[in-house]
């Protein structure tokens, strides 16, 4: 199942590579060339949501210490996704045709534009996967945290019961004395 997943997760890494490979040049793009490689973007969104449902199924067959592991890893392929989403977005309505041509007219240079949204782009993926890494920390010192925890309480339990069988003696102890000194205090008087 582990090997499925990560084949799973290769998938989801090649698509989001593409993605953000074509949503960086769709602003140096107009008209129908535009259109085409936002309708490309589109179907390969509509991909990577497919992947992520079949991931999600997959999950639900791992043993419960990998699925929780595997679950974190969705919550920032989700998350990953959505801003791609919001990337493709944006990158259609802030670099309308429109606005290209005006800024042609005025000599701006969208290259350096497109340069400097695929490097923050870039940039976003790694500051994504340095908070995926520092979940899943997090999530193993939970993990051997809860471990600590079990043992500890299966300890505290076998500790009570010694006590409690201690007690029960030193009580019985404490009856059996009682009995021996009135008989005892009976043989004397006679």
């Amino acid at each position: 199942m582990a090997s499925l997943m990560e084949s799973y997760e290769q998938q989801f890494a090649n698509l989001t590579a593409e993605i953000t490979s074509k949503t960086v040049r769709i602003p140096n793009l107009t008209g129908a060339e535009k259109q085409t490689l936002s309708s490309n973007v589109e179907k390969l969104l509509d991909e990577t949501r497919e992947l992520l449902e079949q991931m999600d199924l997959e999950v639900l067959d791992l043993q419960p210490k990998d699925r929780n592991k595997y679950q974190t890893r969705l919550k920032s392929y989700r998350t990953e996704l959505s801003k791609l989403e919001k990337a493709l977005k944006q990158s259609r309505i802030a670099f309308s045709d429109e606005i290209q041509s005006r800024d042609e007219l005025f000599g701006d240079d969208s290259y350096s534009t497109s340069a400097d949204q695929k490097t923050r782009l870039l940039e976003n993926s790694e500051r994504m996967e340095r908070g995926s890494k520092r979940l899943e920390e997090g999530y193993r010192i939970a993990l051997e945290t809860e471990q600590l925890g079990a043992t500890i309480l299966e300890d505290l339990s076998t500790q009570r019961e010694s006590i409690q069988r201690s007690r029960d003696r030193l009580r019985e102890t404490d009856s059996t004395l009682g009995r021996s000194s009135r008989i005892l205090t009976g043989m004397m008087k006679r």
